[in-house]
């Protein structure tokens, strides 16, 4: 075992950037799991300016100077930032409403389900119904009541943290204005030989502002219309259904599957078996349909190179680690660690 160990990482860990870009990462990891909370504007701070800084990008490319494009890109920013501001204490308010709410929508969907096995036993029976709700009933509801408490923790933080509020929009104008005085800053403890991080940074930056960019035009995209056509079908709760129908785009695999449940239940609470219910249903399965054939293939093509079975595994693993936010997570740092995989070089290939 000594053997092995004293040989691995004298093939893996041999020059001096190879331990830089160990410890960054370490720390990286550290801060993540002890402080990633208390540094939370931060984090996401980084991420929004990461994304403008593709429409930065664009508006310098229509031959606007760097600061005009910075302005336009700024303003585009705050107009979306103080949109869901304004719309968060209505969805902080749906949100509770639907929590209360979501045990008498599974007794009425579990009442419902034994009703049609009384009615057409051949298909199943009342003892199957039971079964199903004996092994589901006691992590589907919660796993629901979790999505919806994270939710409205979330919300609800930010509503109430006024520093949370003013911090966002200061970091993003200096993260997206001064971007190259920042990383000078971040460069200036590396070594000067870095070029294993910058080919880290290379493959990563091409795959994660990909899947990034892809990802968040797809969940804007998905939840604006499931939003707007449950409003004209009149569906309760249609902002938190939207909502959620478009952060599960972000769950790749899974999300569309944990998201209809939650649809489903409503709509029949809301309607039963009625004509309205059908009309929705199909409305729903029509915007997944066009979501996965149409949507996502324009918007995603081939940006994140990873194998399903890999992306099933960072879901389970990065899930189970940290709940929800671990789904969401799931894929960027899968993409993250094959990138230290793909680039990271071996004693016995250098010549």
């Amino acid at each position: 075992m000594y053997d092995y160990l004293k040989g691995f990482f004298r093939n893996y860990f041999y020059e001096e950037e190879q331990f830089a870009a160990l410890f960054l990462l370490i720390i990286a990891s550290i801060l993540l799991y002890f402080v990633g909370s208390t540094i939370t504007p931060i984090f996401v701070s980084i991420l929004v300016a990461y994304l403008l800084n593709g429409v930065m990008t664009l508006f310098e490319q229509k031959d606007y100077s760097k600061r005009l494009s910075f302005y336009f890109t700024f303003a585009i920013f705050l107009i979306f930032y103080f949109f869901i501001l304004l719309s968060l204490p209505y969805v902080t308010g749906q949100i509770a409403s639907l929590i209360n709410e979501l045990p008498a929508i599974v007794a009425f969907v579990e009442n419902l389900l034994n009703d049609l096995a009384f009615r057409y036993p051949n298909f199943f029976t009342t003892e199957q119904v039971e079964e199903i709700f004996a092994s589901s009933a006691s992590f589907i509801p919660s796993i629901a009541e979790q999505v919806l408490i994270q939710l409205n923790t979330g919300f609800s933080a930010i509503m109430n943290a006024l520093v949370f509020l003013i911090l966002i929009p200061i970091l993003v104008f200096f993260f997206l204005k001064d971007k190259s005085e920042m990383l000078s800053y971040f460069t200036y403890f590396l070594p000067n030989k870095r070029s294993l991080l910058s080919q880290i940074w290379s493959d990563l930056n091409t795959q994660l502002f990909g899947y990034v960019r892809g990802k968040a035009l797809e969940m804007l995209i998905v939840g604006s219309i499931t939003t707007i056509a449950f409003l004209i079908l009149g569906v309760n709760y249609s902002i938190i259904l939207g909502i959620l129908v478009g952060m599960s785009v972000l769950i790749p695999l899974f999300g569309a599957i944990l998201v209809t449940i939650p649809v489903v239940a409503i709509g029949l609470f809301q309607w039963g078996l009625d004509t309205s219910f059908y009309i929705f249903l199909i409305t729903y399965f029509l915007i997944q349909i066009l979501d996965g054939n149409v949507l996502f293939p324009l918007l995603m093509g081939n940006e994140v190179n990873l194998h399903p079975v890999l992306i099933i595994l960072s879901i389970l693993v990065f899930g189970g680690i940290w709940g929800f936010w671990g789904l969401l997570l799931a894929v960027p740092i899968a993409t993250l660690i094959r990138a230290v995989f793909k680039v990271w070089p071996k004693k016995e290939l250098v010549s």
